[in-house]
C-alpha cells in the first residue's frame, strides 16, 4: 500500500499540482488520467522517490515500487540475460551465496544466507532463466535470445526489455508511464493480461484505453484548471460515462439553483419597492392608526426584503467544473485535381549491419489510409523513411505524385532541432505567414509566447507532437506518414487527432498498434510486415484473437505470483 498526503509541486513559481491525496491499495488497479502539462509524469517520479515534493508525505511502508519512465535509454555493453540479472539483482545474489557456500558453519553467516535464498526465492531466481524466455516470448522478442547485445537491439525492443526487467523485479508496487508506447500489439496484449493476473498495485499513465479499459479498477483524474484530484471508481470507461454525468448534473444544478436565485433577487426588490412607497404614502391626522400600519408593513417588508439578501449571499453557487476548451485539430489538405498517388515497386532496403526488407510492393491511390504493424524491429519505420526520402532504396523504384505535400511524424520526433525554438523550427520549415502559425499553434493549445521563447529541447514528448501536427495544418499537407502518433499524447489529443483524421481527405500512411485508433481510422488497406515482407490482413479481429490466445498459452506457463 502506499499512501500520498497533499502533496505539491512547482517549477519556477508555476504550479504543477496541489494537495493531491490518495491511497494505492493492496492490488489495486488504476489508471492515473489528465491533460498534458498537469504532472501526471511528475507525480509518478515523486511516488518513485526520484524526485522530490515542495510539501506533503508519502508513505510507502515495506512495499517494493517498480518505476518505468515515459522516455527509456539503456544502451549498456552486456546481454539481454546479463541486465535482466544485473537490474533485478538477482547475479549479486547467486555471487554471495556462492561465495558463502564454504562458510555456513558460522550462524550469522548462515542466517544471512537465509535471507539472501528468501530474496532469490521471491525472485523466482531458480527458474529465472524459463522467466526470461517466457516473458521474451510474451513481448514478441522471439528473436531476441537471452545471450544478444543490447546494443544490437532497436529502440522498441531495448524499451521492451527494461519493462521486463521491472516487472522481473517481482514489485509490490507498479507506477508505469506510458507502458504501452513503442512496443507492438502482441507485446501490449501480453502486458495487459499478465497486469491483470498479479497480485502488484498499479498506478498507471497510459494513453492506450483498451489498455485502461481492461486493467483499471479505479481511475484518478488530475484537473487541469484547480490541480487537484477527482477519483471515479470502476474502469476507464466507466470514468468517461460517470464523468459526463457528473458535469450533466453539475449544469443542471447550476441552472436550477440560478433561478431560484434570480427569483428570489426579484422577490427582494420587489419587497424593498413596496417598503419605499409605503413609506412614501400620507395620511390626514386622524389616521394615525393607519399610519402607524403603514409604517409597520413599510418596516416588515425593508426586513424581509434584507432577510432574502442575506439568504442569497450566504448561499454557497453551485460549482462546475471547468475544462479547456475542446481541442479542434484543423487538418486541410491542400487538394489538386490530379490526384497524385504513390507507388513502391519491388522496393529494397539494406542496411551495413544486416537488416533487409524486399519485394516491397504497394499502390498507395490518393485518399487511401494504409496501416501497418508488425513487431519491433521489423521495419515498420524503415518503409515511411524510404517514402518521405530519408531512406534510398537499394533496388526497386519509389513514385510519388508531384502534388503530394508530405508531412513525416516521426516515432521519436526524431527530426526537429532540439536547440530551435517552436517559431525558428516552422520558419525553418517554410512557414512564412507568423499570424498563422500563432493562430494555428493556439488552437493546439500553444502559446505565442511559448512559441517564440521555449526551445524544442525543452518541450514534452506530448508537446512536441502537438507543435508536429500544428505544423502540417499549417503547410496545408496531403500525405501524412505517422509514426505510433498516439505515443505521448494525452486522451484529449489523441480523440482530436482521430477525429481529424476520419475527415481528412489526403493519404494516411500509419504505423500504429493502438486498438482504438485503428478501430476509429478505418484503414483502407491493413499490412503485416513480418521477414522483411508485407502482407495484407484481411481479418484483424481474428489476428487479435489468435494474439490473445497465445498470450493465454504463455501466461499459463508461468508460476503465480
Amino acid at each position: 500500500m502506499l499512501t500520498a498526503h497533499n502533496i505539491s509541486k512547482s517549477y519556477a513559481n508555476h504550479r504543477i499540482f496541489s494537495n493531491l491525496s490518495f491511497v494505492i491499495g493492496n492490488r489495486e488497479k488504476i489508471a492515473l488520467i489528465g491533460q498534458n502539462g498537469v504532472g501526471k509524469s511528475t507525480l509518478l517520479k515523486i511516488l518513485a522517490g526520484c524526485e522530490e515534493s515542495d510539501s506533503g508525505s508519502i508513505t510507502r511502508g515495506t512495499s517494493l515500487v517498480g518505476y518505468l519512465p515515459q522516455e527509456i535509454n539503456i544502451s549498456f555493453q552486456e546481454t539481454v540475460a546479463h541486465y535482466l540479472k544485473r537490474v533485478t539483482g538477482i547475479s549479486v545474489i547467486e555471487e554471495e551465496m556462492a561465495l558463502l557456500e564454504g562458510s555456513l558453519t558460522d550462524p550469522s553467516l548462515l542466517e544471512h544466507y537465509g535471507d539472501l535464498q528468501s530474496e532469490y526465492s521471491r525472485l523466482n531466481g531458480y527458474a529465472f532463466d524459463h522467466r526470461i524466455r517466457i516473458f521474451l516470448k510474451g513481448f514478441n522478442l522471439d528473436e531476441c535470445a537471452p545471450d544478444r547485445l543490447l546494443t544490437a537491439l532497436s529502440g522498441g525492443e531495448k524499451s521492451k526489455i527494461a519493462l521486463i526487467g521491472i516487472l522481473l523485479c517481482v514489485p509490490d508496487i507498479l507506477l508505469l508511464d506510458e507502458p504501452t508506447n513503442n512496443i507492438d500489439l502482441p507485446a501490449i496484449i501480453w502486458l495487459e493480461m499478465y497486469l491483470k493476473s498479479i497480485n502488484a498495485s498499479c498506478l498507471i499513465v497510459s494513453h492506450d484505453r483498451l489498455f485502461l479499459d481492461a486493467i483499471a479498477t479505479k481511475v484518478i483524474e488530475i484537473e487541469w484548471y484547480e490541480r487537484t484530484l477527482c477519483e471515479y471508481k470502476g474502469s476507464y470507461s466507466d470514468y468517461c460515462a460517470n464523468k459526463e454525468k457528473r458535469m450533466r448534473r453539475e449544469q443542471e444544478l447550476y441552472a436550477i439553483q440560478q433561478k431560484e436565485l434570480q427569483r428570489m433577487k426579484e422577490s427582494a426588490i420587489n419587497a424593498q419597492d413596496w417598503a419605499q412607497q409605503g413609506s412614501r404614502q400620507t395620511t390626514s391626522d386622524n389616521d394615525k392608526y393607519i399610519r402607524g400600519a403603514q409604517r409597520d408593513r413599510s418596516s416588515g417588508l425593508a426586513r424581509r426584503a434584507k432577510t432574502i439578501q442575506k439568504h442569497i449571499e450566504k448561499t454557497d453557487v453551485v460549482k462546475i467544473t471547468r475544462e479547456r476548451p475542446q481541442l479542434i485539430i484543423p487538418f486541410a489538405p491542400r487538394n489538386d485535381e490530379a490526384k497524385h498517388e504513390i507507388h513502391l515497386d519491388n522496393v529494397a532496403v539494406s542496411y551495413p549491419k544486416g537488416f533487409h526488407l524486399s519485394h516491397l510492393t504497394i499502390h498507395i491511390p490518393y485518399g487511401s489510409r494504409v496501416g501497418i504493424i508488425g513487431k519491433n524491429g521489423s521495419g515498420k519505420s524503415t518503409i515511411l523513411k524510404v517514402i518521405a526520402g530519408e531512406l534510398q532504396p537499394s533496388s526497386g523504384t519509389l513514385s510519388i505524385g508531384p502534388s503530394l505535400i508530405i508531412g513525416n511524424m516521426m516515432q521519436a520526433h526524431e527530426n526537429m532541432p532540439r536547440s530551435k525554438t517552436v517559431m525558428e523550427f516552422f520558419e525553418g520549415c517554410g512557414v512564412v505567414d507568423r499570424q498563422q502559425a500563432f493562430s494555428t499553434l493556439s488552437k493546439f493549445h500553444i502559446s505565442a509566447d511559448d512559441a517564440i521563447s521555449k526551445r524544442i529541447l525543452t518541450l514534452s514528448p506530448g508537446e512536441r507532437a502537438r507543435v508536429l501536427l500544428a505544423l502540417y495544418s499549417v503547410l496545408e499537407v496531403n500525405v501524412l506518414l505517422l509514426d505510433e502518433p498516439t505515443n505521448h499524447l494525452d486522451m484529449e489529443a489523441v480523440e482530436a487527432l482521430e477525429h481529424a483524421l476520419i475527415t481528412y481527405t489526403g493519404i494516411i500512411i500509419f504505423v500504429s498498434h493502438d486498438r482504438s485508433f485503428l478501430e476509429h481510422i478505418h484503414p483502407t488497406f491493413l499490412y503485416m510486415l513480418s521477414d522483411g515482407r508485407l502482407t495484407l490482413i484481411d481479418d484483424y479481429e481474428s489476428y487479435v484473437h489468435s494474439v490473445t490466445v497465445e498470450a493465454q498459452r504463455l501466461l499459463s506457463l508461468l508460476p503465480a505470483q
